[in-house]
């Protein structure tokens, strides 16, 4: 045999199996849209539970479709499962976006017309996703826990959609591979661990791949639940008036949406539509807990010792990183008006403004670090110094390793500054001198250092450098009326799958800028790579 025909063998071979492992996940997705429709029926939103239906079972077919083809094909090798991600990720998305599509044509308008909140003067958000880049653009936004929204009045599409909405960012905060290596396919050896390390996961919990996807999802499911207990009771006890029902419902799919760092909201206006200093710091601890690394709590758990917790060196950076830039913030929102108020010389306006500048500051801070989203400000009424303080101070690092945060990450930028120290501290040292490198409870050789240090940077420098070539490309089609600023904060918060807005994003935005969005929040939430491969996949082809 020819070496072409050898080639185009292995190629079939290869795309077979990346067929055959997109179309499982893609049965898992269909089978999840089962909930929603659950949901709708309980509220009696049939023409929602008839979108979920066809949805659902579109995709089924089609996952399951390809599978069937394609189910004697090898396990992948490594290259094969980045591929699969890539594209698993993208198909699921493209699937995603057909409830959201079928609903905004076949619900009538007296039906959509009675989502919409008594009182207000706005049409169903649903009439957006007749467009189907918007429904895309929305589903990508769920899976990938970015929380950008072509829902702009999130009420009027209906108590199944604001599920299924929540449900999607819960499902890709701990990843659909990893779901599916723990309900489904279970493939041995390194083919399993190639598909588990896909997603941006690196930390081994359990002997076999499947024990670790199960022991993530367990820890995952357990979280959320307590978040969720927590919610409630928190929120019965600061607004007692809001109702069972309403407070309940807030609750889970807050739980869901803050567990996941995603951001989508119940409410008109995200968190703000509390309007209630106290409900904000209420669900503050809910992104919080979403922003520590998953192994963390298993350690907590298995080992019996909170001191897990505190011993982990990003939960302490997180930490540090939240009092140094809520102060921070703090100080650029404020404005101090100089009108004095009976003898006081800083006036009683200057106390006001401050007080809104820091109840600002310590949400919105909270909010960018753990890249989850919620919003309780107007960013762009913000001015440009606030608006970079959050951007570099926050956005860009993320959370922790592990946990379901955006963002270059914490422990990159961890081990990036302690090498900057550690190269230093080297010169100094005696030329036979053992120089190790420590990074939390782990002791690195110098080679095992360099490594390590040499992965953290290529990433942040590929990273950043996609996030200047994407900022390009908005400031290409951008309106005059937002500033450079605005620009940055909006790729920033896309390719970090933050989800906080500075105005720019929503239905009337430049095309081109929404399929740039998307493509952000698809890389950034594979962490590069796996898209990377594709792309090179492709051309080489």
């Amino acid at each position: 045999m020819s070496n072409s025909s050898t080639g185009r063998l292995g190629a079939l071979t290869a795309s077979k199996t990346v067929v055959r492992d997109v179309g499982a996940l893609q049965v898992l997705i269909g089978g999840l849209m089962l909930v929603p429709l659950l949901v709708s029926l309980v509220y009696r939103e049939w023409y929602s539970a008839l979108s979920f239906l066809i949805a659902a079972g579109i995709t089924a077919l089609a996952g399951g479709a390809a599978y069937r083809l394609c189910e004697d094909a090898p396990e992948p090798k490594r290259h094969h499962a980045m591929i699969v991600a890539a594209l698993g990720w993208f198909a699921t998305a493209v699937f995603g976006a057909l409830p959201f599509v079928i609903a905004a044509y076949i619900t009538p308008p007296a039906v959509l017309e009675s989502f919409v909140p008594a009182g207000a003067n706005y049409r169903s958000s649903l009439l957006n996703f007749r467009n189907p880049l918007h429904a895309l653009f929305e589903s990508m936004s769920g899976y990938t826990t970015t929380g950008l929204t072509m829902s702009v009045h999130e009420p009027s599409v209906g108590h199944g959609f604001l599920w299924y909405r929540s449900q999607m960012q819960w499902i890709g905060g701990a990843g659909m591979i990893v779901l599916s290596l723990a309900i489904l396919r279970q493939p041995r050896g390194t083919a399993g661990l190639s598909l588990y390390q896909s997603e941006a996961r690196s930390e081994q919990l359990r002997p076999s791949i499947a024990g670790t996807a199960r022991a993530i999802w367990r820890v995952y499911v357990g979280v959320t639940a307590l978040v969720a207990v927590y919610l409630a009771a928190a929120m019965f006890l600061v607004q007692p008036g809001y109702g069972i029902e309403n407070t309940l419902f807030d609750a889970i799919n807050h739980a869901m949406t803050g567990q996941s760092t995603g951001g989508f909201s119940t409410l008109d206006d995200s968190i703000a539509g509390y309007d209630s200093y106290a409900m904000e710091v209420v669900h503050i601890p809910a992104m919080i807990t979403g922003a520590i690394s998953i192994p963390v709590y298993y350690g907590i758990l298995s080992e019996r010792d909170i001191r897990e917790f505190t011993n982990d060196p990003q939960v302490r950076v997180l930490f540090g990183l939240f009092v140094v830039g809520v102060v921070g913030l703090t100080a650029f929102l404020a404005r101090w008006v100089g009108v004095p108020y009976n003898g006081d010389p800083v006036g009683y306006l200057g106390r006001v403004a401050t007080s809104q500048a820091f109840r600002d500051g310590l949400f919105q801070f909270i909010s960018a670090q753990t890249t989850t989203g919620w919003q309780t400000s107007a960013i762009g009424d913000w001015t440009d110094g606030a608006v970079m303080f959050i951007v570099f101070g926050a956005m860009l690092l993320g959370g922790a390793a592990g946990a379901t945060v955006g963002g270059i990450k914490i422990i990159r930028g961890y081990i990036i500054a302690r090498g900057i120290s550690w190269e230093v501290t080297r010169v100094f040292l005696p030329e036979h001198a053992i120089d190790d490198l420590r990074i939390g409870r782990e002791t690195s050789k110098a080679d095992e250092a360099n490594d390590e240090i040499r992965a953290a940077a290529t990433f942040a420098f590929t990273y950043l450098i996609l996030l200047v070539l994407s900022l390009f490309v908005l400031l290409a089609v951008l309106p005059s009326d937002f500033t450079l600023a605005d620009a940055i904060f909006e790729v920033a918060t896309a390719q970090g799958t933050v989800g906080l807005s500075s105005g720019i994003t929503g239905p009337n935005m430049p095309m081109l800028a929404e399929v740039l969005f998307i493509f952000q929040m698809w890389v950034g939430r594979l962490e590069i790579i796996p898209v990377l491969v594709l792309i090179n996949t492709v051309f080489r082809r």
